[in-house]
């Protein structure tokens, strides 16, 4: 099991340009695993044993040295890389969703590894009918590369407390901020009502990703994402797949 500490450093200003480098917009890829590959999937998350029982998700997280990731690597590996080229991986996780993301970005520093991107593989949606409720993920045009994090070595285990979170118009580490609001009041209503509407200030939206079986989405770890509110919708759960990369040493 992987568990994260989430550091209060900074990447140097040589490291930004590297991400920056690797950056583009978040994809969606239709039809990237079987219906097959979807059912077995979704037998093993329903087996899975959560070592992580946040207040925004249970969370497992392992390699591809595990028993399990000997399996994923063998079906995702050379996917993944036609996607997003060399790739090292940090980790891959099983998710439940308890409540809807708040608007965050994955990325957590690291002494000798440079973030890259993230890959979300939609396994189930659970509501009170039989096929998937409409439900998204949303990725936004802006970004946080950590410059913001003071150095001071100390952090915190996992990330899942949302109720201490800033708007990310008023985190000093946000680039690519907007004027006003790109994102209005309705679709605050439909989408976003699991945060106050300020929440959006300076935003605008890159991918509007419709979770569907057999697909996925593709972000850089430094861009700003988000659940909608799919609690709204009397969905109960959403389960995934994701995986965390890192650039390959060759790229950094």
């Amino acid at each position: 099991m992987i568990y994260h500490t989430y550091l209060d450093n900074r990447y140097k200003e040589d490291q930004v340009k590297q991400m920056l480098s690797a950056n583009s917009s978040s994809k969606t890829i239709k039809n990237f695993i079987t219906d097959d590959e979807v059912a077995l999937l979704r037998k093993q998350i329903n087996k899975v044993k959560y070592a992580e029982i946040g207040k925004t998700s249970k969370y497992h997280g392992a390699s591809y040295a595990d028993t399990t990731g000997v399996v994923l690597k063998k079906i995702f590996h050379e996917r993944i890389k036609k996607l997003i080229g060399e790739y090292e991986l940090d980790f891959f996780a099983w998710q439940e969703a308890i409540t809807p993301w708040k608007i965050h970005a994955d990325i957590r520093w690291y002494a000798d590894k440079l973030p890259y991107k993230v890959i979300l593989v939609p396994l189930d949606v659970i509501s009170e009918q039989e096929s998937w409720k409409d439900t998204y993920t949303f990725t936004f045009k802006q970004r946080d590369y950590l410059e913001a994090n003071r150095n001071t070595g100390k952090g915190q285990k996992a990330n899942t407390d949302q109720s201490t979170w800033k708007r990310p118009y008023d985190n000093p580490g946000t680039k690519h901020l907007c004027e006003g609001y790109k994102i209005s009041k309705d679709e605050h209503k439909k989408y976003f009502s699991h945060m106050p509407y300020e929440f959006l200030k300076g935003l605008e939206i890159d991918n509007m990703f419709k979770w569907t079986p057999g697909s996925c989405v593709i972000w850089d770890q430094n861009q700003l994402h988000c659940a909608d509110n799919f609690l709204q919708n009397n969905i109960q759960t959403k389960k995934s797949l994701i995986f965390f990369t890192n650039q390959a040493k060759s790229q950094s």
